[in-house]
Parts: structure tokens; sequence; C-alpha cells
């Protein structure tokens, strides 16, 4: 039997409401294998950076991982509808709230490319998860990849492709190995399912 959550998930106003009443929880593509290694490699940062944080599931995820005095910024465009809120921004807003993380989150409600100059620099953390096509990754790259302090960590989302859903095979994947990994300022410290994560040299 399909959960709530998979039965609505196209339908992000109805989804809205269940949330609203405690009948549906925030989803995520991110996995709970992907969501663990967040919360490991993300422990103890103090300046952190999402791109792409949809309902913000890894966002709390990452939040509760940081220093004490840790900040998390989360960029995603969330687009407003026609006649109201947008739904997503509304459950990523209840979903932090309710996860006692909204103090450590600042919220950057834009694509990344028009908010390149509203990023931190100097970070400790990066988890990019936006935009999967070739020129997507190509340009949250080039954002994170200058501002990442000397060992600092970047995990990238469906840059590698599961055994277990080959059909996972995006864009973001051959950016990936043809751009990414000769990279000589990054070195390659696990593959998580779909998820690379490197260090800053």
């Amino acid at each position: 039997m399909r959960s709530l959550e998979q039965l609505f998930c196209h339908r992000p106003r109805i989804f809205n409401m269940l949330h609203r009443i405690r009948l549906a929880k925030a989803t995520s593509q991110t996995n709970s294998l992907e969501l663990s290694a967040l919360s490991r490699f993300a422990s103890g940062a103090r300046l952190a950076l999402e791109i792409g944080s949809f309902q913000g599931v890894s966002a709390a995820v990452i939040a509760r991982s940081l220093a004490e005095d840790g900040v998390l910024h989360c960029v995603d465009p969330w687009p407003a509808r026609a006649g109201g809120s947008d739904a997503v921004f509304d459950i990523f807003s209840r979903h932090i709230r309710r996860a006692k993380m909204t103090a450590r989150i600042r919220i950057i409600r834009d694509s990344s490319v028009n908010a390149a100059d509203r990023m931190p620099d100097c970070l400790d953390f990066a988890f990019v998860d936006g935009d999967h096509s070739w020129s997507g990754i190509e340009t949250d790259w080039a954002i994170v990849a200058g501002r990442m302090r000397d060992g600092g960590i970047v995990c990238l989302h469906d840059t590698a492709i599961p055994s277990e859903e080959p059909w996972r095979d995006f864009e973001s994947c051959h950016f990936y190995d043809l751009k990414i990994r000769p990279n000589n300022n990054f070195e390659l410290v696990d593959t998580v399912y779909s998820m690379r994560i490197l260090r800053k040299r």
C-alpha cells in the first residue's frame, strides 16, 4: 500500500495541507544512507551551505549536526505560485521549525546563480542537490568550489549511479566524471549511494 507521501508527492498543495495537520511527513530524494553521511560529514562545521533544500529534510539533518554556533545557508528558489505562497516552501519552513532548527538556518530564496553574491565564503561544509542538468551542476560547482576552505567537505548528490537505481544517470554524473574528478584541488573521500563526498586539499 502506498503512503500518503507517495500518493500526493506531485500534488504539493494537498501535501502541504496533510503536512500541516501532521498526516504526512516532509520528504527528500536523499535516502537514509545519504542523510546519515550528511550528518557525519557536517558534524562540528560552523559555516555550511546547501543548494537545493526542497522540503527541508536534509537541511534539518545538517543543521542539527553543526557546531553549537554553526549556521547553514539554504539556497532554493521556492517560486511563489499564482494566488498564494509556494506549498513546498511552506513545508520546508514548517519542517525546520518543528525540528527546532530555525535559529541555525539562513534562507536565501533564489536560484544559485542569482544568489551567488549572497553566499558565504570559507565554507566548512556544502551539500549540492540543485539542478542536475550539466549547466546546473556546472554553475553550482563553480560557486561552491571557490568558497571552500582547505579541509572543507563538499557532498554532491546524484553524481554517482547506484547499481540499485541505474536510471539515475543524470548529467550531473557525467559532469562529475569529466570535470570534477580530475580537479586536483579536491580528493574523493567517500561515495554513499548516489552521493560523492570530496575534501578540499
